[in-house]
């Protein structure tokens, strides 16, 4: 990260000493008040010189918490003290700052934070530590609004959101073990998407997002502070208000298909009739054996392979992460297909611009999200990959990628192709999606799609 924003460089944020140091404020207003409330939260001997004071400040110097001298502060009280608060107006503070200068006083300067030497923090105290928020004194009413934002944060637990599956919930497991290593408390809420909702319908009639919407709905309503989905499920065209915000290590991206007694496709007989609902994986069994019969078979892991079990079909394409994630036992064999965008992918998502997003961003594994940023920008180029057949992946390793994609016609060969080269960014996976998009749109199969879909 770069160490410099728009107000110039970051503040250090350090600790004081407060057993050896009285601290001075001058000024008896609300300024100095809230000042003083930070300075005796951390348990620092406060000594205030102004010649009014408000009334609550009145009481603390009474209960003996705050000594006050109700008087025009002098250069002695700057030589006295190490460091001193000048909670008053501009046009009081240029003298104070002078005799401040001279007395060797390191100064905080609420009018103008640049003038000064340091600006106490926004903070709170959790576990015998000081979590501190800081803009520099440049603008004090941002860090106490992000101090709110990160006490909610640690002190209630963080409520993820996820589908009610228990694929969705196991890899809502991977996010909450995160976040508890990172030292958060969570709490998991679920909710019911339309694609659950609806078991019997192709995928493809939904459009894109059947199992990201609901959350994303609940998400912007204030439901939850982060949502996760599998990253294959979320569409390209991100929901205003919301933002991906990161992904953990990246489990299996192979598609495996699963029969009662084990075997790949070549073991399967004649007119076998296989499940899968998606359309991707469709067109690539039936290129490979188009003897074969497909047929669309929707719902949870388990369920499929209930159907399996039964006999009311031979076999079941999965995602081998899945059957990973959930433990489930099954005869299983890879398939050399290229698969989805995201795929093996768990995606953490919140609100942009939130505390929240500013945790994830800090937990994501970049050669990961370098991958599926790299597919899920091929597939925005294709601009139809929700409602037809291709596949896309991406593997980055030591600052190189490779990207390889296909697009399936109705029938035919399918437009295949690869890019490689350098990737440091996500613009740079980016720009490499683009090079392979370029390499490909004017392909026989993609023109095809193009053409149904723009009919």
């Amino acid at each position: 990260m770069d160490n410099y924003n728009d107000a110039g460089p970051f503040r250090l944020i350090s600790s004081v000493n407060l057993d050896k140091h009285e601290i001075l404020v001058v000024g008896g207003g609300l300024v100095a008040l809230r000042k003083i409330n930070t300075l005796l939260g951390c348990g620092a001997r406060v000594r205030v010189v102004a010649p009014e004071a408000a009334e609550a400040l009145e009481s603390l110097a009474s209960e003996g918490r705050v000594t006050l001298e109700k008087r025009a502060a002098r250069e002695d009280d700057f030589a006295s003290h190490r460091f001193a608060v000048l909670a008053v107006p501009r046009d009081k503070s240029d003298d104070l700052t002078r005799m401040a200068r001279a007395a060797r006083c390191a100064i905080d300067v609420c009018a103008d934070g640049s003038e000064g030497d340091f600006a106490l923090c926004a903070q709170f105290g959790m576990d015998g530590c000081f979590v501190g928020v800081s803009s520099g004194g440049l603008d004090p009413a941002q860090a106490a609004s992000v101090k709110q934002s990160i006490l909610k944060t640690f002190r209630e637990p963080i409520s993820v959101l996820t589908r009610n599956s228990q694929l969705a919930t196991a890899q809502a497991a991977l996010w909450t073990d995160a976040l508890e290593a990172a030292g958060f408390r969570t709490s998991v809420r679920t909710v019911e998407s339309h694609g659950d909702r609806d078991r019997r319908s192709e995928l493809s009639s939904f459009g894109f997002g059947a199992f990201v919407k609901a959350l994303e709905d609940e998400l912007l309503k204030g439901r939850g502070d982060c949502a996760v989905h599998s990253m294959k499920d979320v569409p390209t065209v991100p929901v205003e208000g919301c933002s991906l915000a990161a992904v953990l290590k990246r489990g299996s991206v192979r598609d495996v298909l699963v029969t009662r007694g084990g075997g790949g496709l070549d073991a399967l007989p004649r007119g076998a009739v296989i499940g899968t609902s998606s359309i991707r994986r469709r067109a690539q069994i039936l290129y490979i054996r188009p003897d074969l019969a497909c047929v669309n078979c929707r719902g949870n892991i388990g369920t499929r392979l209930e159907k399996l079990f039964a006999g009311r079909v031979d076999a079941l394409v999965l995602a081998e992460a899945g059957l990973e994630r959930i433990g489930a036992p099954a005869p299983a064999e890879a398939l050399p297909f290229i698969t989805s965008a995201g795929q093996g992918a768990v995606v953490a998502e919140a609100l942009s611009g939130s505390v929240m997003e500013r945790i994830l961003r800090l937990m994501n594994y970049l050669p990961a999200w370098y991958e599926v940023t790299a597919e899920r920008a091929f597939l925005s180029r294709l601009a139809y990959g929700c409602v037809c057949p291709v596949g896309v992946s991406a593997s980055y390793n030591s600052g190189q990628m490779e990207i390889t994609a296909e697009v399936y016609p109705e029938s035919g060969a399918p437009d295949r192709g690869t890019a490689r080269g350098a990737v440091d960014s996500a613009e740079d996976a980016e720009s490499l999606a683009d090079e392979l998009w370029g390499a490909m749109r004017d392909g026989p199969a993609v023109r095809e799609i193009g053409k149904a879909a723009a009919s």
